[in-house]
């Protein structure tokens, strides 16, 4: 006799309730899983966009950049948004909208929405970014060290301006003291206000005008600063800039980020090392650049390199006069030979106000020449310590105007610092965020010469931003479960992440 197997209505619904109670485990598990796989995709996927950079500025300038901008060269984050969909389409092999049974995956998912919120760009906050950017990159590539004996450097050069800033004026002030003397001496007045006599002394007069280096220096700088210090040779670049054009010149697009705050001395020796480092000047040409002398533009602005070149050398010329009237003043020989020259211009009278005013013109046109003659060193590739020995120094005082008129050089130190290193200095006396905006102008020119780059823009970068991301899935074991009082069409996961060139992943 067969037996036929049987169960109770009990038993059955008790299976369907541990089958129901499966399947739901199941979707919750595959559901956790999905959590963990779309966190790490969008890492990944966020990280992966951040690796597709704009390869001319970092090869050329070692800064990191993402380019957000759609098909016409305007600021967009579409075909960033598009990337991440796509990337996470191959990640989870998923093609448009999951459905149970597909058939590719049980961690099919799809991103369904991705927003960059906030996001900085590189010229963001009056070049704050850009100074951060720099910073990040800069602190692993010189010691705290260096960077404290640059800003050394800086802090004597402006202590020293301080004190002898009036070089410059008192060779204007000693021809002024001269006149009256000369006319004085002409009348045949031959005792003035003085005390005595260039008998008295035992120095011998001289009418020769053209010896006289008040005057000689008074006529060469009529020549012109650049006339001065480069031989006739020299080929100067003629390259310029669109003013109209330029980042620090024209209105540009905000990212959503908040305030970041300023840097201390050590982050503005850091951004004016960066500069000197990899940016070109005239002692150290670089192929393919917009401007030849991009250190001479940061420090002065000007369209033409030209005229950028001139007004830097104006400014080193007035440092090391600075430097050289520190060098005289510690010399008590210098300063005797200055007294001896002064008696013989001041003349019969001796006046001792007048002698000591065109004593302090002589030693003022002496540091000038002997600072033209620096600038020629350095011009040429030579170098010049910022306070000279008696050994360094390289003019004399009864050769200014034969010094000046010829074509003489000082002494090439090897322990002294080249051009490129006093505009290092120079960029100290400015201000960051000025120097931060003119290095995105020579930056972003010299990247728009590159092939398929043309309408490349230093605010079209994204280097840091958080990004949240929104993906949907379908459930499959849940269409097993008939207690559900509707169907569930789909699970939606957001997860967050963030990433930036300056500080890493994670971290913004």
């Amino acid at each position: 006799m067969k037996r036929r197997g049987s169960i109770t209505i009990f038993a059955a619904l008790s299976l369907m309730l541990v089958a129901q109670l499966l399947f739901t485990l199941l979707e919750a598990a595959r559901h956790l899983e999905l959590e963990k796989s779309t966190r790490m995709n969008t890492d990944s996927v966020l990280e992966s966009m951040f690796a597709d950079y704009c390869t001319p500025l970092w090869e050329t300038y070692h800064l990191l950049g993402v380019t957000a901008t759609n098909g016409e060269g305007e600021f967009s984050l579409n075909n960033r948004e598009a990337q991440l969909r796509n990337l996470t389409g191959d990640n989870f092999g998923s093609e448009g909208k999951v459905g149970p049974f597909s058939g590719i995956s049980f961690l099919a998912v799809e991103m369904t929405d991705i927003s960059f919120n906030p996001y900085l760009l590189m010229t963001d906050q009056n070049g704050k970014v850009f100074e951060a950017a720099v910073y990040a990159y800069m602190k692993e590539n010189i010691a705290y060290e260096a960077a404290k004996y640059i800003y050394n450097n800086y802090e004597a050069v402006s202590n020293l301006q301080k004190d002898y800033g009036d070089a410059e004026s008192s060779i204007d002030e000693a021809i002024d003291a001269l006149e009256p003397e000369k006319e004085g001496s002409s009348s045949g007045n031959l005792k003035g206000r003085g005390s005595g006599t260039l008998e008295d002394v035992g120095i011998t007069q001289s009418n020769n005008e053209e010896e006289n280096p008040l005057t000689a220096v008074a006529e060469a700088k009529k020549k012109g600063i650049l006339a001065l210090v480069l031989p006739e040779s020299a080929k100067l670049s003629n390259a310029e800039l669109d003013l109209r054009q330029v980042v620090s010149h024209r209105q540009l697009q905000v990212g959503t980020e908040g305030e970041i705050s300023g840097s201390d001395w050590y982050g503005k020796v850091l951004l004016n090392q960066y500069f000197v480092n990899y940016l070109a000047c005239y002692t150290n040409p670089k192929e393919n650049r917009a401007m030849n002398y991009e250190l001479e533009y940061l420090l002065a602005g000007k369209a033409k390199d030209s005229d950028n070149l001139r007004t830097v050398i104006g400014e080193l010329l007035a440092i090391r006069e600075v430097l050289n009237m520190a060098s005289l003043m510690a010399s008590p020989e210098k300063q005797e030979e200055a007294l001896a020259l002064a008696l013989v211009l001041v003349g019969a009278t001796l006046n001792p106000i007048i002698v000591e005013i065109v004593k302090y013109g002589i030693l003022g046109a002496w540091a000038y020449v002997e600072s033209v003659l620096d600038l020629r060193t350095l011009l040429d590739g030579g170098k010049i310590p910022l306070i000279k020995s008696s050994l360094d120094w390289t003019s004399n005082v009864h050769d200014l105007p034969a010094l000046l008129s010829g074509w003489s050089q000082a002494k090439n130190c090897q322990h002294g610092i080249a051009y490129s290193d006093y505009l290092g200095i120079l960029l100290q006396f400015h201000s960051g965020d000025k120097l931060a905006m003119r290095g995105m102008d020579v930056e972003e020119a010299t990247v728009c010469k590159n092939s398929g780059y043309e309408n490349f823009r230093m605010d079209h970068l994204i280097c840091e931003t958080s990004v949240c991301a929104t993906y949907e899935y379908s459930p499959i074991f849940l269409g097993f479960v008939s207690l559900l009082g509707r169907k569930v069409d789909c699970f939606r996961i957001q997860n967050n992440s963030s990433y930036s060139y300056r500080k890493g992943k994670g971290d913004v």
